[in-house]
């Protein structure tokens, strides 16, 4: 009887988890608080069953002890962002930069990379990783909002998506600082090159 309900919320929690990965990232600009609410409701509409089986209730219980961690670090998450933009406003010098124009010797507001397969070309996945770290200040580095794994995991799933919809050879990932906002985007490539 709510088999189907679980269903759904597993899936919509795994979503979600994706979602605000995506967000933090930088590629959307609002948290997707349409998703969070319809998992906050179903939670609620399925913590008043009384007639649920002992299988289903401890999935039940499993799911949203996973949502509880997930929304607390999604709070904390957030919390350090908005404290974080005050330190932002003034300029950020690094001593660590590692992907400097040649040509004038100074910090590039976007990088551009290629990548065929994630899983052989770790040193650009890494190279985006820490772009990405980069453009979002110095103290990202000690409490990134995604992890080097949650974001490898995010281009291989981005990569192989792309080249089966496309039939495209590879993917070419873009990130830039426009104003205050980190853009990230990617594209189908027949190009090789990064």
């Amino acid at each position: 009887m709510y088999d189907e309900d679980l269903i759904n919320l597993d899936d919509w929690i795994r979503r979600l988890k994706v979602e605000y990965d995506i967000y933090f990232i930088g590629n959307r600009k609002k948290p997707p608080d349409d998703l969070r609410m319809r998992v906050e409701k179903l939670i609620k509409r399925l913590a008043e069953a009384r007639d649920m089986s002992a299988s289903q209730r401890f999935l039940y219980n499993t799911l949203i002890a996973r949502f509880y961690v997930y929304r607390d670090r999604w709070r904390r998450t957030q919390q350090e962002r908005e404290s974080a933009r005050g330190l932002h406003d003034a300029p950020v010098s690094s001593t660590h930069t590692p992907f400097r124009d040649a040509q004038t010797n100074t910090l590039p507001s976007e990088v551009q990379v290629s990548i065929s397969d994630p899983d052989a070309e770790v040193g650009k996945v890494r190279r985006l990783y820490e772009e990405l770290l980069r453009l979002r200040g110095n103290h990202a580095k000690e409490s990134p909002c995604v992890s080097y794994r949650q974001f490898a995991e995010y281009i291989t799933n981005q990569t192989q998506g792309i080249q089966k919809r496309c039939q495209c050879t590879s993917v070419t990932f873009r990130i830039a600082l426009e104003e205050t906002t980190i853009k990230f985007t990617a594209k189908a490539n027949t190009s090789s090159s990064s």
